[in-house]
Protein backbone atom coordinates (compact mmCIF):
# COMPACT_ATOMS: atom_id res chain seq x y z
CA UNK A 1 0.00 0.00 0.00
CA UNK A 2 1.08 3.87 -0.54
CA UNK A 3 0.94 4.28 3.18
CA UNK A 4 3.41 1.34 2.92
CA UNK A 5 6.11 3.38 0.96
CA UNK A 6 5.69 6.38 3.12
CA UNK A 7 6.22 4.95 6.35
CA UNK A 8 9.68 2.92 4.65
CA UNK A 9 11.45 6.65 4.10
CA UNK A 10 9.81 8.08 7.17
CA UNK A 11 12.08 6.08 9.72
CA UNK A 12 15.36 7.61 7.94
CA UNK A 13 14.29 10.99 7.25
CA UNK A 14 13.49 11.14 11.18
CA UNK A 15 17.26 9.36 12.04
CA UNK A 16 19.00 12.02 9.09
CA UNK A 17 16.66 14.98 11.49
CA UNK A 18 18.31 13.29 14.57
CA UNK A 19 21.49 13.64 13.88
CA UNK A 20 21.11 16.77 12.83
CA UNK A 21 20.27 17.47 16.11
CA UNK A 22 23.42 16.25 17.69
CA UNK A 23 26.48 18.63 18.96
CA UNK A 24 28.07 18.66 16.09
CA UNK A 25 26.09 20.40 13.72
CA UNK A 26 26.14 23.81 16.31
CA UNK A 27 22.67 24.71 14.96
CA UNK A 28 21.47 28.48 15.54
CA UNK A 29 18.61 28.21 17.90
CA UNK A 30 15.73 28.81 15.62
CA UNK A 31 17.03 26.63 13.08
CA UNK A 32 17.27 23.57 16.21
CA UNK A 33 13.20 24.78 16.85
CA UNK A 34 12.34 23.84 13.54
CA UNK A 35 14.04 20.57 13.08
CA UNK A 36 12.70 19.31 16.39
CA UNK A 37 9.32 20.31 15.76
CA UNK A 38 9.35 18.49 11.65
CA UNK A 39 10.76 15.88 13.60
CA UNK A 40 8.14 15.52 16.22
CA UNK A 41 5.41 15.93 13.30
CA UNK A 42 7.07 13.14 11.43
CA UNK A 43 6.80 10.77 14.21
CA UNK A 44 3.04 11.42 14.63
CA UNK A 45 2.15 10.96 11.18
CA UNK A 46 4.73 7.50 10.62
CA UNK A 47 2.68 6.43 14.12
CA UNK A 48 -0.72 7.23 12.36
CA UNK A 49 0.21 5.36 9.01
CA UNK A 50 1.21 2.53 10.35
CA UNK A 51 -1.61 2.06 11.96
CA UNK A 52 -3.74 3.05 9.29
CA UNK A 53 -1.21 0.65 6.76
CA UNK A 54 -3.06 -2.73 9.57
CA UNK A 55 -6.50 -1.84 8.89
CA UNK A 56 -8.81 -2.63 6.49
CA UNK A 57 -10.78 0.04 4.46
CA UNK A 58 -13.76 -0.85 6.21
CA UNK A 59 -12.15 0.16 9.16
CA UNK A 60 -11.44 3.31 8.69
CA UNK A 61 -13.19 6.02 9.58
CA UNK A 62 -14.03 8.45 5.72
CA UNK A 63 -12.07 11.40 6.68
CA UNK A 64 -8.67 8.73 7.86
CA UNK A 65 -9.57 6.83 4.43
CA UNK A 66 -9.05 10.17 2.30
CA UNK A 67 -6.09 11.16 3.99
CA UNK A 68 -4.28 7.33 3.44
CA UNK A 69 -5.35 7.93 -0.31
CA UNK A 70 -3.50 10.87 -0.13
CA UNK A 71 -0.39 8.80 1.34
CA UNK A 72 1.21 8.68 -2.11
CA UNK A 73 1.50 12.41 -2.46
CA UNK A 74 2.88 12.42 1.04
CA UNK A 75 5.55 9.28 0.48
CA UNK A 76 6.62 11.38 -2.65
CA UNK A 77 7.10 14.30 -0.55
CA UNK A 78 8.73 12.61 2.47
CA UNK A 79 11.27 11.38 -0.56
CA UNK A 80 11.87 14.75 -1.26
CA UNK A 81 12.47 15.79 2.14
CA UNK A 82 15.05 12.79 2.36
CA UNK A 83 17.45 14.13 -0.64
CA UNK A 84 17.18 17.75 1.10
CA UNK A 85 17.92 16.61 4.64
CA UNK A 86 20.68 14.42 2.99
CA UNK A 87 22.33 17.25 0.94
CA UNK A 88 21.87 19.72 4.06
CA UNK A 89 23.09 16.87 6.08
CA UNK A 90 26.42 16.56 4.00
CA UNK A 91 27.09 20.72 3.54
CA UNK A 92 26.94 20.81 7.25
CA UNK A 93 29.78 18.02 7.29
CA UNK A 94 31.50 19.92 4.88
CA UNK A 95 31.29 23.54 6.35
CA UNK A 96 31.59 22.20 9.88
CA UNK A 97 35.30 20.81 8.95
CA UNK A 98 36.48 24.13 7.22
CA UNK A 99 35.52 25.71 10.25
CA UNK A 100 36.72 23.25 13.08
CA UNK A 101 39.99 23.97 10.56
CA UNK A 102 39.70 27.73 10.17
CA UNK A 103 39.05 28.15 14.55
CA UNK A 104 42.34 25.65 14.81
CA UNK A 105 44.61 28.40 13.00
CA UNK A 106 43.38 31.03 14.28
CA UNK A 107 45.53 32.92 16.39
CA UNK A 108 44.64 35.12 19.21
CA UNK A 109 45.65 38.66 18.65
CA UNK A 110 47.70 40.20 20.76
CA UNK A 111 48.04 44.18 21.98
CA UNK A 112 50.35 45.87 20.12
CA UNK A 113 52.06 47.64 23.50
CA UNK A 114 53.31 50.70 20.98
CA UNK A 115 49.25 51.63 21.17
CA UNK A 116 48.75 51.99 24.73
CA UNK A 117 52.17 53.76 25.11
CA UNK A 118 50.53 56.67 22.94
CA UNK A 119 47.65 57.49 25.87
CA UNK A 120 49.68 56.75 28.95
CA UNK A 121 52.48 59.56 30.65
CA UNK A 122 51.95 63.09 29.79
CA UNK A 123 55.51 63.44 29.70
CA UNK A 124 54.98 60.63 26.58
CA UNK A 125 52.47 63.06 24.84
CA UNK A 126 53.66 64.66 22.08
CA UNK A 127 53.86 68.69 21.25
CA UNK A 128 51.96 68.76 24.52
CA UNK A 129 54.55 70.69 26.36
CA UNK A 130 54.83 74.29 25.20
CA UNK A 131 50.31 74.56 24.79
CA UNK A 132 50.11 72.58 28.65
CA UNK A 133 52.40 75.61 30.22
CA UNK A 134 50.89 78.63 27.75
CA UNK A 135 47.55 77.37 28.97
CA UNK A 136 48.14 77.77 32.58
CA UNK A 137 49.92 81.19 32.40
CA UNK A 138 46.20 82.51 31.21
CA UNK A 139 44.91 81.21 33.90
CA UNK A 140 47.34 82.02 36.56
CA UNK A 141 46.41 85.51 38.60
CA UNK A 142 47.54 86.57 41.75
CA UNK A 143 44.22 87.62 43.06
CA UNK A 144 40.96 85.13 43.33
CA UNK A 145 38.98 86.01 40.50
CA UNK A 146 36.31 84.35 37.99
CA UNK A 147 38.87 83.11 34.70
CA UNK A 148 37.86 81.54 31.95
CA UNK A 149 40.45 79.82 28.85
CA UNK A 150 38.41 78.62 25.78
CA UNK A 151 40.29 76.31 23.70
CA UNK A 152 38.56 76.07 19.91
CA UNK A 153 39.82 74.21 17.14
CA UNK A 154 38.96 71.67 14.51
CA UNK A 155 38.49 68.12 15.54
CA UNK A 156 40.96 65.46 16.36
CA UNK A 157 43.72 68.03 17.14
CA UNK A 158 44.13 67.42 20.77
CA UNK A 159 41.55 70.04 22.59
CA UNK A 160 40.27 67.57 25.11
CA UNK A 161 43.61 65.97 25.73
CA UNK A 162 45.62 69.39 26.57
CA UNK A 163 42.72 70.44 28.71
CA UNK A 164 43.27 67.13 30.83
CA UNK A 165 46.95 67.55 31.30
CA UNK A 166 46.39 71.19 32.42
CA UNK A 167 43.94 69.96 34.88
CA UNK A 168 46.30 67.20 36.33
CA UNK A 169 49.21 69.62 35.95
CA UNK A 170 47.58 72.59 38.69
CA UNK A 171 45.66 70.21 40.60
CA UNK A 172 47.69 71.32 44.16
CA UNK A 173 46.91 74.87 43.70
CA UNK A 174 43.51 74.79 44.16
CA UNK A 175 40.75 73.23 46.63
CA UNK A 176 38.47 71.72 44.55
CA UNK A 177 37.91 70.79 40.76
CA UNK A 178 35.81 68.94 38.18
CA UNK A 179 36.04 67.28 34.82
CA UNK A 180 32.83 66.86 32.38
CA UNK A 181 32.42 66.00 29.24
CA UNK A 182 29.56 67.64 27.34
CA UNK A 183 27.92 65.78 24.52
CA UNK A 184 26.43 66.95 21.53
CA UNK A 185 22.96 66.19 23.17
CA UNK A 186 23.37 66.20 26.87
CA UNK A 187 20.97 65.41 30.07
CA UNK A 188 21.13 69.14 31.32
CA UNK A 189 20.12 68.15 34.76
CA UNK A 190 22.91 65.58 35.12
CA UNK A 191 25.75 67.25 33.79
CA UNK A 192 25.00 70.47 36.33
CA UNK A 193 24.42 68.18 39.21
CA UNK A 194 27.61 66.24 38.05
CA UNK A 195 29.63 69.40 38.31
CA UNK A 196 28.41 70.60 42.06
CA UNK A 197 29.05 66.74 42.51
CA UNK A 198 32.35 67.57 42.05
CA UNK A 199 32.92 70.37 43.82
CA UNK A 200 30.55 70.84 47.11
CA UNK A 201 28.62 68.28 48.10
CA UNK A 202 26.34 70.36 50.30
CA UNK A 203 25.31 72.12 47.14
CA UNK A 204 25.01 68.69 45.51
CA UNK A 205 22.88 67.74 48.03
CA UNK A 206 20.56 70.45 48.19
CA UNK A 207 20.48 70.47 44.30
CA UNK A 208 18.43 66.98 44.62
CA UNK A 209 15.74 69.23 45.81
CA UNK A 210 15.55 71.83 42.67
CA UNK A 211 13.45 70.61 39.63
CA UNK A 212 14.19 73.01 36.88
CA UNK A 213 17.46 73.50 34.87
CA UNK A 214 17.56 77.40 35.62
CA UNK A 215 17.27 76.63 39.39
CA UNK A 216 20.62 74.22 38.91
CA UNK A 217 22.07 76.69 36.69
CA UNK A 218 21.50 79.57 39.07
CA UNK A 219 23.76 77.11 41.89
CA UNK A 220 26.26 76.25 39.46
CA UNK A 221 26.85 80.05 38.95
CA UNK A 222 26.84 80.87 42.65
CA UNK A 223 29.39 77.67 42.96
CA UNK A 224 31.89 78.72 40.17
CA UNK A 225 32.52 82.60 41.36
CA UNK A 226 35.55 83.55 41.69
CA UNK A 227 36.76 79.88 39.91
CA UNK A 228 39.16 78.92 37.20
CA UNK A 229 37.62 77.43 34.01
CA UNK A 230 38.72 76.11 30.95
CA UNK A 231 36.54 75.12 28.06
CA UNK A 232 36.83 73.34 24.88
CA UNK A 233 35.10 73.11 21.77
CA UNK A 234 35.17 73.47 17.61
CA UNK A 235 33.81 76.32 17.40
CA UNK A 236 35.26 80.02 17.30
CA UNK A 237 31.88 81.48 18.10
CA UNK A 238 30.87 79.12 21.05
CA UNK A 239 34.36 79.54 22.28
CA UNK A 240 34.19 83.95 21.85
CA UNK A 241 30.53 83.43 23.98
CA UNK A 242 32.02 81.51 26.61
CA UNK A 243 34.39 84.51 27.44
CA UNK A 244 31.77 86.99 26.96
CA UNK A 245 31.86 89.74 29.60
CA UNK A 246 34.49 88.42 31.73
CA UNK A 247 38.15 87.79 32.13
CA UNK A 248 38.78 85.13 29.47
CA UNK A 249 41.18 84.18 26.74
CA UNK A 250 40.95 82.43 23.74
CA UNK A 251 43.11 79.78 22.82
CA UNK A 252 43.35 78.50 19.27
CA UNK A 253 44.54 74.74 19.30
CA UNK A 254 47.90 74.54 16.87
CA UNK A 255 48.75 71.43 14.37
CA UNK A 256 51.91 69.65 15.54
CA UNK A 257 54.79 70.62 14.34
CA UNK A 258 56.57 68.60 11.81
CA UNK A 259 59.25 67.38 13.94
CA UNK A 260 56.11 66.57 16.39
CA UNK A 261 54.41 65.18 13.27
CA UNK A 262 56.89 62.68 12.86
CA UNK A 263 57.60 62.07 16.47
CA UNK A 264 54.24 60.71 16.98
CA UNK A 265 53.63 58.99 13.62
CA UNK A 266 57.27 56.90 14.17
CA UNK A 267 56.64 55.97 17.95
CA UNK A 268 53.42 54.27 16.98
CA UNK A 269 55.03 52.15 14.56
CA UNK A 270 58.45 51.51 15.66
CA UNK A 271 58.49 53.49 19.77
CA UNK A 272 61.15 55.32 18.09
CA UNK A 273 62.11 57.22 14.56
CA UNK A 274 65.90 55.70 14.38
CA UNK A 275 64.03 52.48 13.81
CA UNK A 276 63.02 53.70 10.76
CA UNK A 277 64.31 52.41 7.25
CA UNK A 278 65.70 55.36 5.06
CA UNK A 279 63.92 54.38 2.12
CA UNK A 280 60.39 54.82 4.43
CA UNK A 281 61.45 58.60 5.54
CA UNK A 282 60.86 60.09 1.79
CA UNK A 283 57.38 58.76 1.32
CA UNK A 284 55.97 58.64 5.65
CA UNK A 285 56.97 62.38 4.75
CA UNK A 286 54.20 62.56 2.47
CA UNK A 287 52.11 60.57 4.75
CA UNK A 288 52.41 63.04 6.78
CA UNK A 289 51.61 66.27 4.92
CA UNK A 290 48.32 64.95 4.14
CA UNK A 291 47.69 64.75 7.92
CA UNK A 292 47.87 68.58 8.21
CA UNK A 293 49.60 68.04 11.93
CA UNK A 294 46.48 66.30 13.18
CA UNK A 295 47.47 64.04 15.87
CA UNK A 296 44.01 61.89 15.68
CA UNK A 297 44.66 61.41 11.49
CA UNK A 298 48.24 60.76 12.20
CA UNK A 299 48.08 58.15 15.24
CA UNK A 300 44.81 56.69 12.53
CA UNK A 301 47.26 55.96 9.41
CA UNK A 302 49.62 54.93 11.48
CA UNK A 303 47.81 52.03 13.24
CA UNK A 304 46.59 51.16 9.71
CA UNK A 305 49.91 50.72 8.94
CA UNK A 306 50.94 48.91 11.52
CA UNK A 307 48.77 45.91 9.89
CA UNK A 308 50.90 45.99 6.97
CA UNK A 309 54.32 45.45 5.67
CA UNK A 310 56.67 47.95 6.19
CA UNK A 311 58.20 48.17 2.55
CA UNK A 312 58.08 51.50 0.32
CA UNK A 313 55.57 49.61 -2.24
CA UNK A 314 53.12 49.52 0.67
CA UNK A 315 53.16 52.83 2.11
CA UNK A 316 53.10 53.97 -1.34
CA UNK A 317 49.98 52.03 -1.94
CA UNK A 318 48.86 53.57 0.92
CA UNK A 319 49.48 57.44 0.29
CA UNK A 320 48.46 56.89 -3.13
CA UNK A 321 44.79 56.00 -1.70
CA UNK A 322 45.02 58.88 0.56
CA UNK A 323 46.01 61.51 -1.83
CA UNK A 324 43.28 60.45 -4.35
CA UNK A 325 41.03 60.97 -1.18
CA UNK A 326 42.20 64.54 0.17
CA UNK A 327 44.20 66.94 -2.24
CA UNK A 328 41.18 69.32 -1.92
CA UNK A 329 39.95 68.62 1.30
CA UNK A 330 39.60 71.08 4.70
CA UNK A 331 42.25 68.94 7.30
CA UNK A 332 38.95 67.85 9.18
CA UNK A 333 37.65 66.71 5.94
CA UNK A 334 41.09 64.63 5.00
CA UNK A 335 41.08 62.94 8.54
CA UNK A 336 37.63 62.14 8.20
CA UNK A 337 38.60 60.47 4.66
CA UNK A 338 42.13 58.90 6.57
CA UNK A 339 39.54 57.36 8.88
CA UNK A 340 37.33 55.79 5.84
CA UNK A 341 40.80 54.52 4.38
CA UNK A 342 41.21 52.91 8.14
CA UNK A 343 37.47 51.42 8.09
CA UNK A 344 37.80 50.03 4.88
CA UNK A 345 40.51 48.53 5.74
CA UNK A 346 39.06 46.38 8.59
CA UNK A 347 37.92 42.63 7.84
CA UNK A 348 34.00 42.53 7.92
CA UNK A 349 33.70 41.05 11.69
CA UNK A 350 36.02 43.76 12.67
CA UNK A 351 33.63 46.26 10.75
CA UNK A 352 30.57 44.93 12.66
CA UNK A 353 32.51 45.54 16.64
CA UNK A 354 33.53 48.68 15.70
CA UNK A 355 29.96 49.99 14.48
CA UNK A 356 28.59 48.70 17.90
CA UNK A 357 30.65 50.94 19.48
CA UNK A 358 28.34 53.57 18.06
CA UNK A 359 25.82 52.31 20.52
CA UNK A 360 28.33 54.53 23.65
CA UNK A 361 27.61 58.05 24.10
CA UNK A 362 30.63 60.23 23.69
CA UNK A 363 33.45 60.18 25.71
CA UNK A 364 31.92 57.07 27.57
CA UNK A 365 34.40 55.03 29.70
CA UNK A 366 33.65 51.47 28.62
CA UNK A 367 34.14 48.34 29.88
CA UNK A 368 35.84 45.98 28.11
CA UNK A 369 34.98 42.80 29.21
CA UNK A 370 31.36 43.98 29.59
CA UNK A 371 32.00 45.15 25.99
CA UNK A 372 33.09 42.10 24.73
CA UNK A 373 30.05 39.74 26.64
CA UNK A 374 28.01 42.66 24.51
CA UNK A 375 29.50 41.70 21.19
CA UNK A 376 28.67 37.92 22.24
CA UNK A 377 25.25 38.78 22.95
CA UNK A 378 24.44 40.18 19.66
CA UNK A 379 26.40 37.52 17.53
CA UNK A 380 29.34 39.41 16.48
CA UNK A 381 31.82 36.47 18.12
CA UNK A 382 31.25 33.38 16.46
CA UNK A 383 32.10 29.68 18.38
CA UNK A 384 29.87 27.76 21.07
CA UNK A 385 31.30 27.78 24.29
CA UNK A 386 31.56 31.55 26.09
CA UNK A 387 35.15 30.67 26.73
CA UNK A 388 36.38 30.51 23.65
CA UNK A 389 34.54 33.64 22.07
CA UNK A 390 35.92 35.88 24.84
CA UNK A 391 39.14 35.28 23.96
CA UNK A 392 37.67 35.74 20.78
CA UNK A 393 36.12 38.72 21.45
CA UNK A 394 39.15 39.90 23.04
CA UNK A 395 41.63 39.46 20.28
CA UNK A 396 38.80 41.89 18.02
CA UNK A 397 39.01 44.45 20.61
CA UNK A 398 43.44 44.31 20.75
CA UNK A 399 42.88 44.52 17.23
CA UNK A 400 40.93 47.38 17.13
CA UNK A 401 43.08 48.75 19.74
CA UNK A 402 46.23 48.48 17.45
CA UNK A 403 44.78 50.32 14.78
CA UNK A 404 44.14 53.20 16.34
CA UNK A 405 40.77 52.87 16.28
CA UNK A 406 39.83 52.78 19.97
CA UNK A 407 41.97 54.10 22.53
CA UNK A 408 43.10 52.56 25.80
CA UNK A 409 42.03 54.02 28.88
CA UNK A 410 43.15 51.74 31.46
CA UNK A 411 45.37 48.79 31.32
CA UNK A 412 46.08 46.01 33.77
CA UNK A 413 49.07 45.36 35.72
CA UNK A 414 50.36 42.59 32.73
CA UNK A 415 50.21 45.76 29.94
CA UNK A 416 48.37 42.93 28.01
CA UNK A 417 44.67 43.41 29.02
CA UNK A 418 42.82 46.50 27.94
CA UNK A 419 40.67 46.85 31.04
CA UNK A 420 38.86 50.39 29.75
CA UNK A 421 38.34 52.19 27.08
CA UNK A 422 36.87 54.98 25.04
CA UNK A 423 36.50 55.91 21.32
CA UNK A 424 37.14 59.41 20.27
CA UNK A 425 34.30 61.98 19.69
CA UNK A 426 35.57 61.91 16.04
CA UNK A 427 35.81 58.91 15.42
CA UNK A 428 32.64 57.78 17.11
CA UNK A 429 30.54 60.41 14.70
CA UNK A 430 31.98 58.23 11.47
CA UNK A 431 31.09 55.45 13.93
CA UNK A 432 27.53 56.36 13.89
CA UNK A 433 26.84 57.70 10.30
CA UNK A 434 28.19 54.77 9.59
CA UNK A 435 26.23 52.34 11.44
CA UNK A 436 23.26 54.30 10.41
CA UNK A 437 23.70 54.14 6.75
CA UNK A 438 24.23 50.69 7.02
CA UNK A 439 21.17 50.46 8.90
CA UNK A 440 22.87 48.49 12.21
CA UNK A 441 21.60 50.40 14.43
CA UNK A 442 18.93 53.99 14.88
CA UNK A 443 19.84 57.04 16.71
CA UNK A 444 17.21 58.88 18.33
CA UNK A 445 17.65 62.92 20.03
CA UNK A 446 15.53 63.94 22.51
Amino acid sequence: MASAAATSVMGSVIGKLAAMLTEKYKLAKDVERGIRFLQEELRSMDAVLQMLAEKDDDQIDPRAKDWRSKDGGIAEEIRELKNLVSEQSERGKRYYDINQCLTASAQPVLLDPRAPALFQEASDLVGIDAPREEIIRLLKCEEKQHKVVSIYGIGGQGKTTLAMEVYHKITEAFDCRAFVSVSQTPDMKRLLRDILSQISKSDFDQSQMLETVEQLIRTVKECLKDKRIITTTRKKAVANKCCTGIAAQMYEAKPLSDEDSQRLFFTRLFFSGDDCHPDLRKVSDDILKKCCGLPLAIISIAGLLANRSKTVEVWSNVLTSISAAVEKDSPIDKMKRILLLSYFDLPHHLKSCLLYLSVFPEDYSIDCRQLILLWVAEGLIPGQDRESMEQLGRSYLNELINRSLVQPTKVGADGTTVKQCRVHDVILEFIVSKAVEDKLCYHMEW
